[in-house]
């Protein structure tokens, strides 16, 4: 029998070791599958970072969980139509464990001829001033099942088995006011990496957000959800992919004692809005109709089928 956070990590690293797709041919959904405005959207935030003197040049652009690579094309891409200048005096990074995604990242480059670096992880890495975004990471982050005071573990035939915690974990719950909720364990460990990694740093990610207290885990498989509770997990492990709410209460607690100071925290919606969206389709509708018409439906997606579930938030070291 293992802690609920081992099995969960097993899981994630087994099913995305696949390098599974994203989008209509995979399991789920992201903005980016959506098409390129939320990474246009994504590259004139950035731009005004820098207009607004809030990030200074030149600087490391990393993406961490990036799957396929086209968020990291469709902002480049973008950044040659807004203002290809500033490509001079900007690095890109991606940092992915998976070796067949490495793989799959590196053709997509290599076609559209860009340069951009790939590690394996952020061990290897250090950068004097970066830029990090993620879409959709942190939902990745081993967790443990909290219930009451009790705490799941995972017997050998996949049945979830809830026990009591012991004081120091109890201890930890209370101080994060987790109760019946997915409790990260993860978050200090990456943050200590980020700033050995790293000189300076802005963060900005995006995930599903918790709105209650209640356990949200749960699998995606061929767009359809599958409660986690209720269903035989050896026909979904490593097979479909697994994910939960985002407690960003939690996560900004950690990030405070951590010593990072936090930026922005808003529903997707908003920063999507805040990012420039009105200008963008507005330049579209008076340059190329068939991007505005387009950039119309992108947008209508990204509104409504993402809605406030999402979470925008930003943070810098």
């Amino acid at each position: 029998m293992i802690v609920f956070s081992e099995f969960f990590q097993n899981w994630i690293d087994e099913y995305y070791s696949q390098a599974v797709s994203i989008g209509k041919n995979g399991d789920f959904y992201t903005a980016v599958s959506v098409g390129n405005l939320f990474g246009v959207l994504l590259a004139n935030h950035f731009l005004k970072l820098i207009d607004d003197k809030k990030l200074t040049l030149p600087v490391e652009v990393v993406e961490i969980g990036a799957n396929e690579g086209h968020l990291m094309l469709d902002f480049i891409q973008a950044l040659y139509t807004l203002k290809p200048g500033i490509l001079e005096q900007i690095e890109c990074c991606i940092i992915e464990p998976h070796e067949k995604l490495r793989n799959t990242q590196k053709k997509l480059f290599i076609e559209y001829e860009l340069d951009v670096k790939i590690y394996n992880s952020l061990e290897e890495c250090h950068f004097k001033n970066a830029f990090f975004y993620a879409n959709e990471l942190f939902d990745c982050f081993a967790c443990e099942l909290i219930k009451d005071k009790m705490m799941a573990y995972v017997d050998d035939d996949l049945n979830i088995v809830f026990k009591p915690m012991n004081e120091n974990f109890l201890n930890e719950c209370k101080k994060y006011a987790i109760v019946n909720s997915e409790f990260c364990i993860s978050y200090k460990a990456f943050l200590s990496k980020l700033k050995q990694a790293c000189g300076k740093l802005t963060f900005a990610c995006f995930d599903y957000a918790k709105k209650e207290d209640k356990i949200s885990i749960r699998m995606y498989k061929n767009h359809q959800v599958f409660d986690f509770f209720e269903e035989n997990l050896k026909n979904f492990y490593a097979k479909s992919d697994i994910t939960y709410n985002v407690n960003f209460e939690h996560f900004m607690q950690v990030l405070k004692e951590e010593r990072f100071e936090i930026l922005e925290y808003k529903n997707q919606n908003q920063a999507l809005i805040d990012f420039g969206l009105e200008k963008i389709i507005e330049q579209a509708k008076n340059t190329n109709p068939q991007i505005y018409k387009n950039f119309i439906k992108q947008s209508k997606n990204l509104m409504f089928s993402f809605g406030d579930k999402f979470k925008f938030l930003e943070f810098k070291l």
